[in-house]
């Protein structure tokens, strides 16, 4: 590990992103500040000029900060290094307490394992991009929805309860696009197939499709996020959501553009309208709220966010613009917006 460290130059590299909402002040958000100090073989991740801990369940602990700074690492360098305790060694983290990074007791914490730390990851990949170009990303989608949902089936009266994890767009890469609907950066789960979540569950799944043009524009382009549109055929299904990209979008990098914003919407039975948690149920934000009463007949739409472009969109190649077009992955709007490409004209 410090042998892979020392080939990356010496440096002090600043970052900043944005969480939004913590679910309770729906006008305030909260900074996420880093320096990365890289000298020799040695690394430290400074987090000083974070937010003051929030009050909603974003915060992450000690733990997860550290261990965002070592999933960075661990990406920017050789994937075939152990995962033992030589690797972490040259590897700090500066953290003040009572911050959104090194939260302190009583303010709740749960959010920041799948929310925060992923965003803290995403940051340290940006801060070290003009240095390591080819060994970061653009932003990826950062967020594991995490819709959770819970009743008592009609049909049986059989308790059910189900923790939700959907995939996001990955950051383009300097010699690749993202990845489409994928696990955020700290994950290892799979997104339940439409079959086993039907079964299990009462819902129907009237949708799970690709949203186009999501995947932030670039040399190479974003990756795709996608929708999930279900129908709640029970009495009642009780939701409570924590998820993230509703208001800052995925970055991108070197020129390229950003990724498509996430989005929870609600579509009550015998209206034609789609409404946010606040416009809906009253919610201080959209992304993050609990015990929202869905009844028969409703419809829930979860859209995660794509990711960002790599590069300027100028030089992706033409070929690769026709065969998204050809996919679906982008429109021809887009197309034409975002790479001066036209069907039908070389």
């Amino acid at each position: 590990m410090r042998a892979e460290l020392e080939a990356i130059p010496d440096g002090i590299f600043p970052f900043s992103d944005m969480i939004e909402s913590d679910g309770i002040d729906a006008e305030k958000n909260y900074p996420i500040e880093l320096e990365v100090h890289k000298r020799g073989g040695d690394i430290i991740v400074d987090y000083t000029g974070s937010s003051p801990q929030a009050a909603g369940p974003i915060n992450a602990t000690l733990g997860v900060s550290t261990s965002a700074a070592y999933n960075a690492v661990l990406h920017m360098t050789d994937p075939s290094i152990p995962r033992n305790s030589g690797c972490f060694r040259p590897i700090r983290v500066v953290a003040p307490p009572g911050t959104i990074v090194n939260v302190d007791f009583p303010a709740p914490e749960v959010g920041g394992n799948t929310e925060t730390h992923p965003r803290l990851v995403g940051a340290i990949l940006g801060a070290m991009a003009p240095v390591i170009p080819d060994r970061v990303m653009a932003s990826e989608g950062a967020t594991h929805c995490n819709f959770v949902f819970g009743g008592v089936e009609a049909a049986t009266g059989e308790f059910f309860a189900c923790y939700d994890l959907e995939g996001v767009g990955w950051g383009g890469r300097s010699f690749a696009d993202g990845n489409d609907a994928v696990d955020s950066i700290n994950g290892n789960c799979r997104i339940t197939p439409v079959e086993v979540f039907e079964t299990r569950f009462p819902w129907r799944i009237e949708a799970l499709a690709l949203n186009v043009d999501s995947g932030g524009a670039g040399e190479h382009r974003g990756g795709l996020g996608y929708t999930k549109q279900m129908l709640c055929v029970n009495d009642e299904i009780i939701c409570s959501q924590m998820t993230d990209r509703h208001i800052f979008a995925p970055w991108g990098l070197d020129g390229g553009g950003e990724g498509g914003l996430g989005a929870t919407l609600v579509q009550k039975a015998g209206t034609e309208a789609w409404k946010t948690m606040p416009e809906a149920f009253g919610k201080a934000s959209t992304s993050r709220y609990s015990n929202v009463s869905i009844k028969r007949g409703d419809r829930v739409k979860l859209v995660t966010p794509g990711g960002g472009g790599y590069g300027d969109p100028a030089k992706r190649e033409q070929e690769a613009v026709a065969r998204d077009l050809r996919e679906g992955y982008i429109s021809p709007e887009a197309a034409k917006a975002h790479y001066g490409y036209e069907e039908g004209r070389s």
